[in-house]
């Protein structure tokens, strides 16, 4: 039997899919492709027209008859998972497939070589809706959902979502095998929560090019790849000045990026590749391949600094290539 619930479209955006931006959730799908018409889906619960296969080894098999009016956003529980409930505050990690319900076009799927991607389950982030209905679903299930989602061309889009909820992520820390610090940069030292703090500014002359020490090696028998999916927390000081410009642990939220796409700077992007997941790792990234060599602006207050990282390898969703 599918459980069902009311979906605000913000959880769907939550992916940040093929670049398309979140309507507000009090979207009521005017404005919507609808395609001319409505089709045995349409109505108040448009995954009634929708069968979505059930074989967690395979690519979804999503099928209506187009194009499908998605006048409410709804949801479904398609295979319920044998993992825990997801609680409040879990990062999930999932697969997901989007149709467009007007053409009944695959847009994006992990399984044609999409990224991975994460949803952080909170109330305020995600609406009350897509929370009441994410918190009766095992890790480990299939649901999917149906809503908008806004272009850069200003039109709501229906979509379809399937998602297969592979983890959650645990620890929320770097776990493993402390290594022998070099002596070279700055000693770290981490809280009760395992974030860092450095003792201080970086000493002697900055590194031409990026150096990583590992610090902690991760215990868990996975590592991070070209084209992974990486959560991390991370902290970030001036090498001059040793002070504090960025840091995810105060944000109380990891960030993710999908390595190897020019989304982060040249530093990361060549130096957190080949590590055990639970590893952390300082980095010291000199201004060629961080924010670019020159003065530093209000725009870019970054640029011309040499900066220290440290960076907790939380999960690495790897690609379907």
């Amino acid at each position: 039997m599918i459980r069902r619930r009311t979906l605000l479209s913000t959880a769907i955006a939550a992916t940040a899919a093929i670049g398309l931006a979140a309507c507000t959730d009090d979207t009521d799908g005017e404005g919507a492709s609808d395609g001319g018409g409505a089709s045995d889906g349409g109505g108040a619960n448009p995954l009634d027209g929708v069968s979505v296969s059930e074989d967690l080894g395979a690519e979804p098999t999503v099928e209506f008859t187009s194009p499908l009016q998605v006048d409410a956003a709804d949801s479904a529980l398609i295979v319920e998972g044998d993992g825990e409930l997801i609680a409040e505050g879990d990062l999930i990690i999932w697969h997901n497939m989007f149709v467009d319900a007007t053409s009944g076009e695959t847009l994006q799927s992990w399984w044609q070589g999409a990224p991975a991607s994460s949803l952080t389950v909170d109330l305020e982030m995600i609406g009350e809706a897509a929370f009441g209905f994410l918190t009766t679903v095992p890790v480990g299930s299939r649901i999917a959902m149906a809503g908008w989602q806004q272009g850069m061309d200003g039109q709501a889009y229906s979509l379809l979502q399937v998602g297969d909820v592979i983890r959650k992520v645990s620890p929320m820390r770097a776990e493993g095998e402390a290594q022998d610090p070099s002596g070279d940069f700055p000693e770290v030292t981490l809280d009760e929560s395992g974030a860092p703090a450095i003792a201080g500014p970086g000493e002697g002359e900055a590194p031409a090019a990026t150096e990583r020490e590992v610090l902690i090696e991760g215990a868990k028998d996975d590592t991070t790849r070209a084209g992974d999916y990486l959560t991390m927390h991370y902290t970030g000081w001036n090498w001059e000045t040793g002070e504090q410009f960025d840091s995810s642990w105060e944000r109380g939220a990891p960030f993710s990026f999908v390595q190897g796409q020019g989304m982060v700077i040249q530093g990361w992007e060549e130096n957190l590749l080949e590590l055990p997941v639970g590893s952390q790792v300082m980095l010291v990234v000199p201004p060629v391949e961080g924010y670019g060599e020159g003065e530093p602006t209000e725009e870019s207050p970054l640029t011309g600094q040499t900066l220290i990282f440290v960076v907790d390898i939380l999960d690495a969703a790897h690609t379907n290539a």
